[in-house]
């Protein structure tokens, strides 16, 4: 008897101390895994936010390194969506193109979020419309949705070389270049109606054909025409991305920075501009701001005689556009109509 009541007795005992390890056991699990938490939570970076400025002219240096770049932040899994901060005239149509297919490949996978730094004209207009939005200063210059190309030529036969057809040279008459240009045009304006047609915040209110019209228009006015989602710069831009990918909590980094490689291009400059247009491919087709103007055209030293170029128009052609354009304060104040200038 006495032997069974001290057995019950360690038993009890024994479910006491039992009772008490296992909540011991709990505390330190819980201790544990809140701290595993929380260093996991200091140990794994928060997403990212891109912003990548594109300040330049289009070209096919410009464009390859906007095209990698874009390609790199797509498959890094810290960048949760990117802000293009964009201030360009344009350039290239096919470099205008391949960035634009670019940026809509990028889209597709993250949200993109594009911001007008006082100018997106032409080509630069076409990067902007291939994002989720757009945002730009009411005061900045948007649109100018169309092609320019130099004067057509007709065939010729140059005196020193031999050629096996009659448009080898020129690669086609001049009304093929003229409907060269339309073809470009047309798929510029399309692409433009197809992405801001859709546009969920400020649909696009102006027809094809009066988009294909080519004007610059003020962000204000881009903003009542559906060219652009809203007024806004960087920081409007963050916060819209933000939210499109779901964050609440994020870091902002510079994407070049961030992954260690240059800038894209320099601050665009009229006078960088017309370089592009001197030193195009001939035939080239251009998306590029219209009030840069073409380079005068050499003639023969024997038809020279036959020019009478107007008053003054000589001068701002042959020494530059840039020497007679009073310093401005960045490349849209340069373009901007006399009428908007102080």
């Amino acid at each position: 008897m006495e032997e069974t009541q001290y057995t019950v007795s360690e038993r009890r005992q024994a479910d006491r101390i039992g009772a008490w390890e296992i909540a011991l056991a709990a505390v330190v699990l819980a201790a544990c895994l809140l701290g595993g938490l929380a260093l996991a939570d200091w140990q794994t970076p928060e997403p990212i936010v891109g912003v990548l400025r594109f300040g330049a002219e289009i070209d096919f240096a410009s464009a390859d390194q906007l095209v990698s770049l874009l390609e790199i932040a797509r498959q890094d899994s810290h960048i949760a969506a990117l802000v293009l901060e964009v201030s360009s005239p344009g350039g290239y149509a096919t470099s205008s193109e391949t960035i634009f297919y670019s940026l809509l490949n990028f889209r597709n996978a993250k949200p993109l979020v594009v911001v007008v730094d006082g100018l997106a004209a032409s080509g630069g207009y076409y990067m902007a419309a291939a994002g989720n939005r757009i945002y730009a200063p009411p005061s900045s210059y948007v649109g100018n949705v169309g092609t320019r190309g130099g004067r057509p030529t007709d065939p010729s036969l140059a005196p020193n070389e031999l050629s096996s057809g009659p448009y080898k040279l020129e690669g086609g008459s001049r009304f093929e270049q003229i409907h060269q240009l339309d073809l470009v045009r047309d798929a510029f304006v399309n692409n433009v109606v197809a992405q801001r047609s859709q546009a969920e915040i400020n649909p696009l209110k102006l027809s094809a054909a009066e988009l294909a019209e080519a004007r610059i228009y003020l962000g204000s006015e881009a903003l009542a025409l559906g060219l652009i989602d809203g007024e806004g710069s960087r920081s409007e831009g963050i916060a819209a991305a933000a939210a499109l990918a779901d964050l609440t909590d994020y870091q902002i980094l510079d994407v070049p920075a961030y992954l260690g490689v240059p800038q894209i291009g320099a601050v665009p400059d009229p006078a960088a501009a017309q370089a592009l247009l001197t030193h195009a491919p001939p035939g080239t087709i251009f998306m590029l701001d219209s009030r840069i103007p073409f380079p005068e055209a050499a003639l023969p030293q024997a038809l020279r005689h036959l020019r009478k170029p107007r008053s003054g128009a000589g001068d701002l052609l042959r020494d530059g556009y840039a020497a007679n354009v009073p310093s401005p304060t960045n490349f849209a104040d340069a373009l901007a109509p006399a009428s908007t200038q102080p």
